[in-house]
């Protein structure tokens, strides 16, 4: 080989080895690399779509505070609250593309991934909140979570969002028979139509940002939901009647990419689940405060009737619903509901 053909290939296989050299100090190797103290430097975006100061949202802050904290700044969580980065119809897709990493839905909108997912829509299968939680604590609540994983989700917790009660503009709810040619609004969904089927009432889809005005025009008579909703939402301006039933409860499911968690080291892993674990333990707390104070504080203003239902109304209700409830619980893993069930006795 000639010596100038010599040099012209030694110059280019510098030059290769050169830009090998640049491209790789350039590639972004944040998410995979642990700094010192074992946690990468890395961004995780967190989306939901409540406000910064509801329970959900306040205990999104708890898990960035602990999570940036306990990272030593290494890992940035950015929560996105009020659906700025995504919304409902949206937020699943989003995560699954690993465009987000977690967001908090409600455990109706992972149903079309496995049906048992809206096990919290049966009315009156969680005696109080005491069962509720230790049903999601168990490893029976935790083998729930893991039926979304087979569709790329990471099923991390289940964060409250209260019991709900019925609120109308008719008439006091006492039994069943009080609802009959009533128009409910609901979230929505098969199980919550049959239950009001069951009273001889109707049940209505309504956008939640829409249902103050429904009531006020009279487009429907009533609906259903949480007390902090209640009374966040002024229902007792355009509602006369709070029965407190505590007949069904929707959660949120507290879910993350599969992929990116997976990839995720196992220090990183224990810090991001603790979070969530000391983020969790808030929202019951908070949860539990503010349905009181939002009760006491309808109570107070005087403007609704609070109707506070006898064990025996309640059995009434359980009754007429029965055929609901079993139908439902075939429909959802058996071991589960049977569980569930367990833990009441």
């Amino acid at each position: 080989m000639k010596k100038g053909k010599s040099s012209t290939l030694l110059a280019a296989m510098c030059l290769f080895v050169l830009s090998l050299i640049i491209s790789g100090c350039g590639k972004n190797t944040a998410s995979t690399e642990a700094s010192s103290n074992g946690y990468p430097k890395m961004t995780i975006k967190f989306a939901h779509v409540v406000a910064e100061d509801d329970p959900k949202g306040q205990m999104a802050e708890k898990f960035k505070e602990v999570v940036e904290d306990k990272s030593d700044g290494n890992i940035t969580v950015k929560v996105y609250p009020n659906g700025q980065l995504y919304g409902d119809d949206n937020e699943l897709q989003a995560l699954q593309s690993n465009n987000v990493q977690i967001i908090a839905p409600q455990t109706t909108k992972l149903a079309g991934f496995d049906e048992s997912m809206e096990l919290f829509d049966i009315p009156f299968l969680f005696k109080d909140e005491d069962n509720l939680y230790e049903f999601e604590d168990s490893e029976i609540g935790k083998d729930l979570l893991k039926k979304l994983e087979g569709d790329g989700i990471k099923g991390l917790a289940f964060w409250p969002n209260g019991f709900k009660h019925i609120t109308n503009s008719e008439r006091e709810i006492k039994e069943p028979s009080d609802l009959k040619g009533l128009k409910i609004r609901t979230h929505g969904g098969e199980i919550l139509n049959d239950s009001y089927k069951q009273f001889g009432a109707a049940s209505t889809k309504i956008a939640f940002n829409d249902v103050y005005q429904a009531l006020q025009l009279g487009t429907i008579d009533g609906q259903e939901n949480n007390l902090t909703n209640i009374k966040s939402q002024s229902y007792d301006e355009v509602q006369g009647y709070l029965s407190l039933t505590n007949h069904t409860r929707t959660e949120y499911g507290l879910v993350a990419n599969k992929g990116w968690w997976d990839d995720l080291n196992d220090q990183t892993k224990k810090l991001l689940s603790d979070a969530v674990d000391e983020a969790t333990k808030k929202g019951r707390e908070l949860a539990k405060k503010e349905s009181e104070e939002a009760l006491k504080e309808i109570e107070a203003a005087g403007k609704m009737k609070v109707h506070k239902m006898t064990e025996e109304e309640h059995d009434k209700f359980v009754q007429i619903l029965q055929p609901v409830i079993d139908k439902w619980s075939k429909k959802m893993d058996p071991e589960i509901i049977e569980n569930i069930l367990d833990m009441q006795k």
